[in-house]
């Protein structure tokens, strides 16, 4: 039977991230890339192997969310934190049910700024129960805490949430059956239960392992619950379960396999409401599998595989909206595990066909060279994110950011967001916002302490010059070091054509340190008191490629 090829991943990882250490390959001696980080804002997670980043949600405004795990081996409660567009911190929170086993496992925004974490509690006996936090988006307080169990003496969770404009609260998770089953639930505002629906594979214990996936909404509040189904031989198969959002009523189910293993790892839906389902697909040897089911029916439109090598683990999926469907993922050249020589593998496939458009690597294929990407976005100019850990020559246990042609596949640019030496940072989910400025959500694992941080990066957009802000509608940039009775203050101003930009930010470096400044009219403004002296250079990042960097000099006293 097919192990779980995440939790493969992790281990080889930090099986390769030890040895590293060990040999003191840990640091990056490499110039940055020209794609370089605004910030990272970091949340201690603490010391717990559960410990970590388990939901991530970027608003429009550039607002982030992240929840997760924290505490230690023995404790866990669950930690929510919203941060800035500039990084800085709105409010952090936890949620402590006075009992060890608190845990998150999703993250979405609702309606009238409310925002859902779900996961599980102890609840009586300290089997786990669903729970789900209502907050307050504003300033993090605790509207509503959901406890849901089916019955006594079963352990359930919830591992994704989503909800609708009404206020209901739609939870995919896991129940006990014959095995461990799927159970899809509906909240309504209140956070009473509307109906509960069980999906339960036909394989026979112990091989009966069903297991959630995903949970989404199509255009008319249909519920689609993606799932991990043991069919009867024994054998896992891709599920999408279409249910009625009044009742629960099944309106369709879809299924695809073979008769060997088949693990769904990501599912999303078109302007259409048809369903694209990505994960690994045994072909001889585990490939990536993509499949696309009618939305109307569930008929299966198209399924392709694709391969590079000898293993494949399928980790992000994303639909362009313009006929583009993007699939990421790690392959590993010879199919050994010991030698952690994993490249990323990205390709691009036609959303109507499913006809294959191009492909990329990246990764070189020497012992030790483990390059793992964990998703992939692109935004509105075609620009191509794929996000992963790498250690090919010259990065080592670095976060890279390729940049590629959605028309070609070819990488266009690079962003590295290097180690700090026994700091080593981990890749997760991408998101945009309305700006396509890139977030990250992912974490930061100390290898002296074994402590963890949950982290948010963000990246400047790469559309219309950066920042939503095209260059067109900027004036001038222009900077100076100016002596005053206190010192050198560095000082620039971005000067625009007009103030219909007014309230907006944009980003500023200072010898490589981020500063957002907000749009006052038309100008923004900024001033560094007690500069040292000597050369300093100032660069406008956000929006990026509009001015060269001014290069100004603080005199010696």
């Amino acid at each position: 039977m097919r192990t779980n090829k995440f939790s493969i991943n992790l281990s080889r990882a930090f099986l390769l991230l030890l040895a590293t250490l060990l040999a003191g390959l840990a640091f990056s001696a490499p110039a940055r890339g020209e794609f370089a980080p605004l910030w990272t804002s970091r949340v201690p997670a603490g010391t717990s192997l559960g410990s970590g980043t388990a939901g991530f949600h970027v608003d429009p405004d550039g607002i982030s969310y992240v929840t997760g795990i924290v505490g230690s081996s023995s404790v866990n409660d669950i930690q929510t934190t919203s941060f800035e567009a500039d990084g800085s911190t709105r409010w952090s929170v936890t949620y402590d049910s006075g009992k060890s086993g608190d845990q998150a496992r999703g993250l979405a925004r609702g309606p009238d700024n409310l925002l859902y974490v779900v996961g599980n509690t102890p609840g009586p006996n300290d089997f786990a129960n669903v729970l789900v936090l209502v907050y307050d988006v504003t300033n993090g307080a605790l509207l509503k805490t959901i406890k849901y169990s089916s019955g006594p003496g079963l352990s359930e969770y919830g591992a994704g949430v989503v909800g609708d404009a009404a206020g209901n609260i739609y939870v995919i998770g896991g129940t006990v059956g014959d095995g461990p089953d799927v159970m899809t639930v509906k909240f309504n505002s209140a956070g009473v239960v509307q109906w509960r629906k069980v999906w339960d594979g036909t394989a026979f214990p112990p091989l009966d392992q069903d297991a959630p996936v995903k949970i989404l909404l199509d255009s008319a509040d249909n519920v689609l619950s993606c799932i991990t189904g043991y069919m009867a031989g024994g054998h896992p198969d891709y599920v999408v379960v279409k249910y009625a959002p009044l009742n629960g009523a099944k309106l369709w189910e879809a299924t695809f396999g073979v008769t060997g293993g088949d693990f769904p790892a990501d599912m999303e839906i078109d302007a259409a409401d048809d369903v694209y389902v990505t994960g690994i697909g045994i072909d001889f040897i585990d490939k990536y599998s993509t499949v696309k089911f009618r939305g109307t029916d569930g008929q299966l439109l198209w399924q392709f595989y694709d391969s590079l090598g000898n293993d494949h683990s399928a980790s992000g999926l994303f639909l362009d909206g313009v006929g583009g469907v993007f699939v990421t993922g790690a392959s590993d050249p010879e199919g050994d595990h010991s030698n952690f020589n994993d490249d990323f593998f990205t390709v691009k496939r036609d959303a109507t066909t499913g006809a294959l458009l191009w492909t990329h690597t990246y990764g070189d294929p020497c012992v030790g060279c483990y390059d793992v990407p964990s998703d992939v976005r692109v935004d509105s100019d075609g620009n191509v994110f794929v996000i992963g850990q790498t250690s090919s020559a010259p990065y080592s246990n670095d976060v890279l950011v390729l940049v590629l042609d959605t028309a070609t596949g070819v990488e266009k640019n690079r962003g590295v967001f290097f180690n700090q030496g026994v700091e080593i940072p981990s890749p997760g989910a991408l998101r945009f916002d309305a700006a396509f400025n890139l977030f990250n959500g992912g974490a930061i694992y100390n290898a002296n302490t074994g402590a963890i941080d949950m982290s948010v990066t963000k990246w400047a957009s790469l559309v219309g010059g950066g920042g939503g802000i095209p260059c067109e509608d900027l004036r001038s940039f222009q900077a100076r070091c100016k002596v005053t009775s206190r010192g050198h203050n560095l000082q620039a101003q971005l000067t625009l054509t007009d103030t219909s930009h007014a309230g907006e930010s944009v980003t500023v470096t200072v010898d490589g340190a981020p500063f957002v400044l907000t749009i006052n009219g038309s100008k923004a403004q900024l001033s560094t008191p007690e500069t040292t002296a000597g050369p300093h250079t100032i660069e406008l990042v956000d929006p990026a490629g509009c001015f060269p960097p001014r290069v100004v000099n603080c005199p010696a006293d």
